[in-house]
């Protein structure tokens, strides 16, 4: 059995050998795996999208290389020490466990199961199983023949040649990536293109064209080519290199485009929810170019109706006029002004603004607050959202002071993370994704899923949504959306805040 294992190529081996779920594992609706099993050069990286089965492609491997070469040394990396514990504990413990043969090859008689972060098979194989989320200092000392680093574009920047290090007394050293881009100038990225770079190729069946899979193929029902528009078969896709010289390795994309497992709406779906950035990345496993303004003001524009700016309560269309909600950005200061969105989320989920008002920083406190109350009287708004940090602390409760503590306010605290709203004495406290949250904005102006009045009465506010542009936070490992301080972008964090209302008033009603 030993003998017909290390004679068989990696993917034949897995057919044979592994089980996924208590069943032989099968590549039925993926004819992109093939060429990825077979890989054997020095180094390989695969560029994917969200859930594209990357991790069962390194619990194979190293199922393969543990089985088929007795006494190798493999050193799996993941950038958080839960991350890594989850891996080996979830996916490649249960796999062996799973796999009859497979199981008596590396457990033997022995019903002990190996350590999570240090296993020593029957055979003598060894994986090693670290994190290097800050640095690889978590992995010297150990010396390897095969280097697995998952999520790599979450690994410390920089570390991948110590990480290498441990390959130095191995004969034929092998090193494989895997992650999710982010920006365009992340290490994953820069890897990716100095390997060979393959990408899916699909040939158009009306134009002859060679497609690849990327955000121009997405059609209104299925993908498309990005010339004729004719509809397109990712499984009649193949392997290309746009680096077909490269002396680096190989490289692979794999998006949700080519996947079996997802269908065309829940993409679509995802192109609705996601910020632009988030999008990209996770889905059409592409990164995201920093620095460019994320939307423009000829977007803003086609965001614009031929309506006049509503200027009380009788003038909103009919449909709006129960369910305003008004969105505040509190300002103070000499530049930061508060600005104030009134609008509501139309029947066909698009989100409609009828109103916007701004007014200086410098203005006396009292004096905005009372202009703040008399256009949500005015409107007969049935519910704010609000900034709660900085001004709103204390100008949250004086606006509901103001309009007699009858109508629901949100206090909105932008965060890393999102958490259910929860009542603080009058208001409602409610902490939401900043970058997330922003994104959503941008994308629906992309698709039109965010209407405002005609352009000269809007005008002076659209730049304040264009002026955002996309950065990379080296601390939290993300990206974010931030303006020069030249410019103002109050009315893009109160629209920000109105949709949020908006959207969750929305999802309410479609529960009742």
């Amino acid at each position: 059995m030993m003998l017909r294992m290390a004679k068989m190529k990696k993917v034949n081996f897995c057919r044979s050998f592994v089980y996924l779920n208590r069943q032989l594992i099968s590549f039925q609706g993926r004819p992109f795996l093939p060429e990825i099993y077979a890989s054997s050069r020095r180094n390989l990286v695969l560029r994917c999208s969200r859930q594209t089965e990357k991790s069962t492609f390194l619990v194979n491997t190293i199922i393969f290389e543990a089985c088929t070469k007795p006494g190798i040394q493999i050193l799996f990396v993941s950038p958080r020490v839960e991350q890594a514990r989850v891996f080996s504990n979830v996916r490649l413990l249960p796999s062996i466990d799973q796999s009859p043969i497979i199981r008596r090859v590396l457990s033997g008689q022995g019903a002990r199961k190996p350590q999570v972060m240090s296993m020593r098979f029957a055979n003598d194989s060894r994986v090693f199983v670290r994190a290097a989320y800050h640095s690889a200092d978590a992995a010297r000392g150990i010396s390897a023949d095969l280097l697995l680093v998952d999520e790599f574009q979450d690994v410390a920047a920089g570390d991948l040649p110590v990480l290498q290090e441990t390959l130095s007394h191995s004969r034929d050293g092998r090193t494989i990536l895997t992650g999710t881009p982010k920006s365009i100038d992340n290490h994953l990225s820069t890897v990716f293109s100095q390997s060979t770079a393959n990408e899916w190729a699909v040939p158009c069946q009306k134009c002859e064209r060679t497609v690849i899979l990327d955000e121009l193929c997405l059609g209104a029902k299925c993908a498309i080519c990005s010339k004729c528009e004719s509809p397109l078969d990712p499984t009649q896709g193949c392997w290309v290199p746009r680096n077909p010289t490269s002396v680096w390795g190989d490289g692979f994309w794999i998006n949700h485009l080519m996947v079996p497992w997802l269908n065309y709406d829940e993409i679509l779906e995802r192109q609705r929810v996601y910020d632009p950035a988030r999008f990209k990345n996770e889905v059409l496993g592409l990164p995201s170019a920093l620095g460019d303004h994320i939307v423009t003001r000829a977007e803003m524009e086609a965001c614009c109706e031929d309506t006049a700016m509503a200027q009380d309560h009788s003038q909103v269309p009919f449909e709006g006029q129960r369910k305003l909600v008004a969105g505040i950005d509190w300002g103070g200061g000499g530049v930061s002004r508060t600005v104030v969105v009134i609008g509501f989320m139309r029947h066909d989920y698009v989100f409609q603004i009828c109103h916007i008002a701004h007014f200086p920083g410098r203005e006396e406190p009292d004096r905005i607050l009372t202009e703040v109350a008399e256009r949500c009287s005015r409107f007969q708004v049935c519910s704010i959202a609000a900034d709660g940090g900085g001004n709103g602390h204390v100008y949250n409760r004086l606006l509901l002071d103001r309009l007699g503590w009858q109508i629901p306010l949100f206090a909105i605290l932008y965060s890393a993370a999102d958490h259910d709203p929860f009542r603080d004495g009058a208001l409602v406290k409610w902490t939401v994704n900043r970058s997330a949250t922003i994104g959503g904005v941008f994308s629906r102006i992309k698709k039109k899923m965010i209407v405002l009045p005609r352009v000269p009465d809007v005008g002076n506010y659209l730049d304040e949504f264009a002026c955002e542009v996309a950065e990379y936070d080296d601390q939290q490992r993300a990206i974010k959306y931030t303006h020069p301080e030249t410019q103002q972008d109050d009315t893009l964090h109160a629209t920000n805040y109105g949709l949020l209302l908006g959207t969750r008033m929305h999802n309410a009603q479609l529960q009742y």
